[in-house]
């Protein structure tokens, strides 16, 4: 049986070929998962945390001005008595509360597949930030907003189940249209 977290699969980002584009940040607020967004806020006043941002949620007054960058960190927590390493299914993982996690600024072109798990709504044409919400959410315009992915096509991302990798997971292709 899959875990119930988001898995993000990156595909062609601009990320991956430029380090401006990457940042670390933490979330104090609660735990986050893969393919989830946030815009930066100031950098950490911890000691030996000068390059990590605050995170914050996506909220109505900013959703057409902030610039958003998106979780795309490698699972290596313990969730449900799992590490990483020791089962293959990333959907078992997520990233504890106020703990370091890298993040990615899309970039108008990038595409990535993200697992239905980490949308809210109904489907649609695009996935877009919503107000008070880490997960994107389904939309029919992407008016208002900064940021918005249009759906390619449905996917799914294989996850092993039992001992046969023949589980499997509902996701989409995306390609970002809108990117501040």
């Amino acid at each position: 049986m899959a875990g119930t977290y988001s898995i993000l699969i990156p595909g062609e980002i601009a990320a991956d070929n430029t380090d401006s584009l990457v940042k670390s940040a933490k979330y104090a607020a609660g735990a986050v998962e893969r393919g989830n967004v946030f815009s930066l806020g100031a950098l950490s006043t911890v000691a030996g945390e000068h390059e990590v941002y605050i995170a914050a949620t996506p909220a109505t007054p900013t959703l057409a001005t902030a610039i958003y960058y998106m979780v795309n960190e490698p699972a290596v927590v313990l969730v449900d008595g799992k590490y990483s390493g020791l089962t293959d299914d990333e959907s078992y993982f997520n990233i504890a509360a106020g703990k370091v996690f890298s993040v990615f600024k899309p970039k108008v072109g990038d595409e990535i597949i993200l697992s239905a798990d980490g949308i809210a709504g109904s489907i649609n044409t695009y996935i877009v930030p919503a107000n008070g919400a880490l997960e994107l959410t389904w939309a029919a315009a992407t008016t208002g907003v900064s940021l918005a992915w249009e759906m390619i096509e449905t996917t799914y991302i294989r996850v092993p189940e039992a001992a046969f990798y023949n589980g499997r997971k509902v996701a989409y292709k995306f390609r970002c249209v809108v990117a501040q």
